[in-house]
C-alpha cells in the first residue's frame, strides 16, 4: 500500500517526516527519528490491517504517543505501518510526563479518529462521559505557556 494520503516533507537531520493532521496540543509535540523510538508492545494483524485501511484513506491522523523514555505508549500499528512499510523516518510524538497524561493524549487520539473529519465539537466532547475523567487529570495541558495578559 502507497499510503498517498500522508502528509510528508524532508527535515533536515531527521529524513521523511510524516504530519498528523490533528495536533492539538502542540507544546507537547516532539519530532523524533522513527529509529529513537522504543516499542514495548505487540500488535494484532486484525486491527493493523484495519488501521492500515484507514491510514490510506484518510492518512495519519494523530500524533503517537511516547513517555519521557521515548517508549512508544500509543500508537503500535501505525508505528510499525510507517515504520516498516519504509514510508517515512520520522514524525511528530505526543510525549507524556505522567501515566495520567498517556492515558489523556491515547484517549484523545481515539475521540479525534471518532469525530474525524467533523473536529467541531473536540473541545466540548473533551469534558463530555468517559473522556471528562481523562481530561480533568491533566487540566494543566490546557494552559501550558499561555502568557497572561497584564490589565
Amino acid at each position: 500500500m502507497t499510503l498517498d494520503k500522508l502528509h510528508k516533507n524532508l527535515v533536515a537531520g531527521v529524513g521523511q517526516v510524516i504530519w498528523p493532521t490533528y495536533m492539538i496540543f502542540k507544546e507537547r509535540l516532539v519530532l523524533k527519528k522513527f529509529d529513537d523510538i522504543k516499542i514495548v508492545h505487540g500488535t494484532h494483524n486484525d486491527f493493523k490491517q484495519t488501521i492500515r485501511d484507514d491510514m490510506n484513506k484518510h492518512g495519519l491522523l494523530c500524533p503517537m504517543v511516547i513517555d519521557k523514555d521515548n517508549q512508544l505508549r500509543n500508537g503500535n500499528h501505525r508505528f510499525k505501518i510507517l515504520k516498516k512499510g519504509g514510508h517515512g523516518d520520522g514524525s511528530f510524538f505526543y510525549q507524556a510526563r505522567s501515566p495520567e497524561e498517556v492515558m489523556f493524549f491515547s484517549r484523545l487520539n481515539v475521540l479525534c479518529w471518532e469525530l474525524h473529519p467533523d473536529m467541531t465539537h473536540l473541545m466540548e466532547k473533551l469534558w463530555e462521559g468517559k473522556m471528562k475523567k481523562y481530561t480533568e487529570k491533566v487540566t494543566h495541558l490546557f494552559t501550558e505557556n499561555v502568557k497572561v495578559a497584564k490589565i
